[in-house]
């Protein structure tokens, strides 16, 4: 259990008096506080972004916006329960899962099969992806398999030694770019009013597997999987805000004379995040739009997706757009495993010693060997199964519709169990997360039916 140390009267009183409250506006915010759910976002912006809303938009058309629309609004009380506690605890979810019910330390090993196995093939198929646009803007130079290998494996390289962060903010550059470009593409070159009134609400055939394949692969992949967060706790406590400033001092969260401080924290850490998740939704609705307008009624496929995407901005600025449409595309992509490996890699460190109670463990050492192994496993299996970057995708996205449910009922948990009972959720919130958690439980049965042969 994550308990907070407490100091003398007199040394709370010097300690409380140091404190610092967070900008209430929103200039002082955006100067101060904003930047944990911009990392956050920007982890989303590969493959839900660039493949998935592509293909539910030349599938399904304009309606795919409200299927977005209800896979986000049940998906953000995950990351609101652990924002919640970030602020509210000083601590990282992860450090409340050793108080979960059942087996001693059972959710730690669930979450580091979590950040090893599941990551090792989320990082194939949103690499997959990548190197489909690599190949695209190196005719004849590499195979997309190839491609995959040298540059996935220079990803894996570059973690291991920490030496990119230059490369990481390039990345972001060109994915900030491209974002705008989505965005001012959707105003420029938006689909035709018949169009739109032929597909805004369209019913498609809820039972049908083109719907369900697509539906569970969008609601496993967008925005993020729900392990993410772990990395955006990991991100938000590194600013050493709300109720880490007072454990650091030695003060504690439960004390009444600092629940106005860890308030207003809480509702900070709320806004950042929040900013960052219509930024996402805004985004991904910007490519459904424009997938209705150029690929409708024919989605991306495996053979074609450099193309079919690159294609996406043409109608609105012309030519020239299909390379900065790759080259953007493929960035987004790339940044996303760089993330991916390290996040992981990174998380698995962070977690193991604490899964076997034993500090003497090497998290470096651990980390290295979980980066060399998802480079190595994750390409042998892209190498195994061909290029098929769209097919990889809805699969594993499908499955992680599935394997990240964990995460959402595991946060409630310990929010309620750790926090003061100030900051515990209201009824209003408990009724919201009951709602949304039980779309959240639908949308793995979809995948799971899928994945089993029960549809389709």
């Amino acid at each position: 259990m994550v308990n907070v140390a407490s100091e003398p009267d007199a040394a709370r009183g010097t300690a409380e008096a140091d404190l610092t409250y967070p900008s209430s506006d929103w200039a002082g915010f955006f100067k101060n506080h904003f930047g944990p759910s911009m990392l956050w976002a920007l982890i989303g912006i590969g493959g839900s972004h660039i493949v998935i809303a592509p293909s539910m938009g030349g599938t399904f058309g304009l309606v795919a916006i409200w299927m977005f629309a209800l896979i986000y609004v049940a998906k953000y009380g995950a990351w609101e329960l652990g924002v919640r506690y970030n602020y509210g605890m000083g601590a990282n979810p992860i450090e409340g899962y050793r108080d979960l019910p059942g087996p001693k330390n059972w959710a730690l090993w669930v979450t580091i099969a979590v950040f090893t196995v599941m990551y090792t093939f989320i990082t194939a198929s949103v690499g997959m992806s990548s190197a489909a646009f690599v190949a695209a803007l190196t005719p004849g130079w590499f195979t997309a398999q190839w491609a995959y290998v040298v540059f996935v494996g220079g990803a894996g390289a570059l973690v291991l030694v920490s030496r990119y962060s230059l490369l990481e903010k390039i990345l972001i550059g060109f994915t900030i770019a491209v974002g705008a470009l989505i965005l001012l593409g959707a105003l420029v070159g938006p689909p035709s009013p018949d169009r739109i009134v032929e597909t805004a609400f369209a019913v498609p055939d809820l039972t049908g597997p083109a719907f369900v394949a697509l539906f569970a692969a969008a609601a496993g992949f967008a925005p993020t999987g729900f392990s993410t967060s772990i990395l955006i706790g990991s991100w938000s406590m590194a600013k050493g805000e709300g109720a880490g400033e007072l454990r650091r001092k030695g003060l504690d969260p439960a004390d009444p004379a600092y629940h106005d401080y860890i308030r207003a924290w809480i509702r900070t850490g709320r806004r950042d995040f929040n900013v960052g998740y219509a930024f996402s939704f805004v985004l991904i609705v910007a490519m459904v739009v424009l997938a209705t307008n150029v690929l409708y009624p024919n989605p991306p496929e495996d053979a074609n997706l450099a193309f079919a995407i690159g294609s996406i901005l043409s109608d609105s600025f012309g030519p020239w757009s299909y390379y900065a449409m790759l080259i953007g595309a493929f960035a987004a992509l790339y940044s996303t495993v760089i993330t991916l490996l390290d996040g992981a890699a990174r998380a698995t460190g962070d977690v193991l010693p604490m899964a076997l109670e034993d500090d003497s463990i090497d998290s470096e050492r651990v980390r290295q060997l979980v980066i060399v192994g998802v480079v190595g496993v994750s390409s042998t299996t892209v190498l195994a199964l061909g290029n098929v970057p769209v097919t990889l995708l809805l699969y594993v996205a499908a499955v992680l519709a599935v394997t990240e449910i964990f995460f959402y009922p595991a946060n409630w948990y310990i929010v309620e169990k750790h926090l003061p009972e100030p900051f515990r959720p209201s009824r209003t919130w408990h009724a919201y997360y009951v709602v949304s958690l039980a779309f959240v439980l639908l949308f793995g049965a979809m995948g799971a039916a899928l994945r089993l042969g029960l549809i389709g």
